[in-house]
């Protein structure tokens, strides 16, 4: 059971669920969608997305999974992340082969250079490379303690940085449209971080 990123396409759910294609509309995803309704328990409900013209979210195992449109009512972006109140194992979300959740940071970007693209080093916890964008919700290094407290400050001194990111692993995935004129690994639509 895999979520597979397809550059240039859009996403493909797990077997039986269908593949989503970038451009679909929003009576086209919920046409297919529909018949699968038993392996979506919660559904396919409306959500908000600042910027989206329509936004759906649904579950899968350990992740929940958002479609956002663009201004023309298209499908232009998916994310997919950790879901914290489920407690199966996470459906892998994979990229050009690469499972991009649960590897630590470090060896997630080892492998995508790999494969031969030019991904640069995370930072602060992100990594941006079109048409992803990775992240994780609270910041390497640092506990997810309310803000104000010494905690939140991690394990440098008060006023200081620490000079490396501690071992982290990425929970949030963005998967975009490429613009017109890319292969989908260059240049997105501008809408890094929407969802």
């Amino acid at each position: 059971m895999t979520i597979d990123l397809l550059p240039g396409r859009g996403v493909r759910l797990p077997a039986p669920l269908p593949e989503l294609g970038f451009g679909l509309t929003e009576t086209a995803v919920r046409a297919l969608l529909a018949p699968h309704g038993g392996l979506l328990p919660d559904g396919v409900r409306n959500t908000f997305v600042c910027g989206c013209r329509w936004a759906l979210c649904f579950q899968l195992p350990g992740v929940s999974v958002t479609l956002c449109a663009d201004d023309r009512d298209r499908l232009r972006s998916v994310t997919i992340g950790r879901n914290p109140s489920d407690d199966r194992p996470a459906c892998p979300v994979g990229y050009l082969g690469i499972d991009l959740l649960g590897w630590p940071a470090h060896e997630l970007v080892e492998a995508l250079r790999a494969e031969g693209l030019p991904v640069p080093d995370p930072t602060r916890g992100t990594l941006r490379h079109a048409p992803l964008y990775l992240s994780c919700h609270h910041a390497p290094g640092r506990p997810s303690a309310s803000r104000g407290s010494s905690a939140s400050r991690g394990p440098s001194a008060p006023g200081r940085k620490p000079r490396h990111e501690g071992p982290f692993s990425f929970d949030v995935i963005s998967f975009h449209q490429a613009t017109e004129g890319t292969n989908g690994t260059e240049g997105t639509n501008g809408t890094e971080g929407t969802a």
